[in-house]
């Protein structure tokens, strides 16, 4: 009885350890005198090939996986691991105890190594918000997530879900110094007046956010998701990626407030402003999570932060290929395209150096590809938008054509429907 007593009291205590975890700022505190001198020199022990794999453990009485990176030849690697509050991310060579589960093999980078040094001598461990999974992930892709936290039948979210209550929202969020940095907030077009006014970016949404008009946006790694959201606002808000090199690498939210056209009580149409939410999503085939590790990944979020959308603005350019469009199935199918088509557009962006006619073509393309088409007594009046864009990154004075592409872009994404809007699965949302 006392050696289980004894056991009842050291788990209580590790899960109050865990709990303090959830309540200080979502840093890393990194030692940065430690870290540079003696852990960065080590980096050069690593071969030009890398795993990323995890062994199974217990940690608080916490059944979990223990992911780390290893180097391919050696038994160098970097973790975040620790025991009695003292954790650190560091770099051995002991050898791995336990069997090696899901290696996945990745080159070490230029980018790979920056990510090392950027996450080397972290103190700040949490198993829910910062853990090893987090960590060996974000060296390996770039992105904060940890499947453990996503996974519903998950012991360790299962564990946790409930205490972590307001402090979900920061699941799989970047800690501050991972946090990307932002635009300049820039504004593109001086003359242009008919854009959603930014209130900046959020770190997440709340419940009284709900009553806003929210758009999503989803499509492959360089589609432009986030130079879409930059001309709706007409501000340099989200970084933009090189050609298929991501600009975005978690859900980002941005706020802002529209006045969208209404009929008021007297049957006239007045602008009416609200409060205008755009979410911007980790590009489909990233070629570091494959598509279903993405889609579990952006549907944690978006069912943490809001219960229903409003409209999906699903973007693409040039050739789509067919793992571009298994992708963004895959969130047609979450999100009931077929039951809420006229809440979603299909932009087919990047249209700069195509003619008319190859606009034309490339829209139709993308519908037809995404769309099966009018199914037996479907509402035909039921069907997505389609447009074709063209922003060039520097061009500054708007040409007749830009300020057509604009007005369409409007149409598309800020037309208020009183419709039914597209909902999220209310038990999934534990906190709003």
């Amino acid at each position: 009885k006392l050696i289980l007593l004894d056991s009842l009291l050291q788990e209580m205590a590790n899960y109050e350890a865990e709990k303090h975890s959830w309540g200080v700022t979502h840093r890393l505190n990194i030692n940065s005198q430690r870290s540079e001198e003696h852990l960065w020199p080590l980096l050069d022990k690593f071969s030009s090939s890398l795993l990323l794999c995890y062994t199974n453990r217990t940690l608080y009485g916490v059944e979990y996986e223990h992911w780390f990176v290893k180097d391919k030849l050696s038994d160098w690697k970097i973790e975040f691991s620790g025991t009695n509050g003292n954790f650190h991310v560091n770099v051995d060579c002991n050898p791995v105890g336990g069997e090696l589960w899901a290696p996945q093999e990745f080159a070490m980078t230029a980018e790979v190594k920056e990510r090392m040094k950027k996450v080397l001598g972290a103190t700040n461990y949490s198993l829910a918000l910062r853990n090893c999974e987090h960590v060996a992930r974000y060296i390996q892709a770039g992105v904060w997530v940890s499947f453990q936290m996503v996974n519903p039948d998950s012991f360790m979210r299962k564990k946790f879900i409930e205490g972590l209550a307001e402090k979900t929202k920061l699941i799989n969020t970047f800690p501050d110094e991972l946090r990307p940095p932002g635009e300049s907030f820039q504004t593109i077009y001086e003359d242009i007046t008919d854009n959603v006014h930014c209130g900046g970016p959020r770190d997440a949404l709340s419940e009284k956010d709900e009553k806003g008009y929210n758009i999503l946006l989803i499509g492959p790694t360089g589609a432009g998701k986030s130079s879409i959201i930059n001309h709706l606002y007409n501000q340099r808000v989200c970084r933009i990626g090189h050609g298929a090199k991501p600009g975005t690498r978690e859900v980002h939210f941005t706020q802002g407030m529209y006045g969208f056209p209404m009929k008021n009580k007297k049957g006239k149409i007045e602008k009416k402003m609200k409060a205008v939410n755009l979410i911007d999503t980790i590009g489909l085939c990233d070629n570091m999570l494959n598509p279903e590790e993405v889609k579990s990944f952006i549907e944690e979020s978006l069912k943490i932060n809001i219960l229903n959308i409003d409209k999906v603005l699903v973007v693409c350019y040039g050739r789509i290929l067919q793992e571009h469009i298994e992708a963004i199935k895959l969130f047609l199918k979450l999100l009931k395209f077929k039951k809420y088509k006229k809440r979603f557009a299909f932009i087919y962006s990047k249209c700069d150096d195509l003619t008319e006619e190859e606009r034309k073509e490339g829209i139709e393309k993308m519908s037809e590809l995404l769309d099966d088409g009018l199914e037996e007594n479907e509402d035909e009046s039921n069907q997505p938008d389609a447009i074709a864009v063209a922003f060039p990154p520097d061009v500054t004075a708007p040409t007749i054509a830009i300020r057509q592409d604009l007005e369409n872009l409007r149409k598309v994404a800020l037309t208020y429907l009183d419709s039914k809007r597209i909902s999220l699965d209310k038990k999934f949302c534990k906190v709003m």
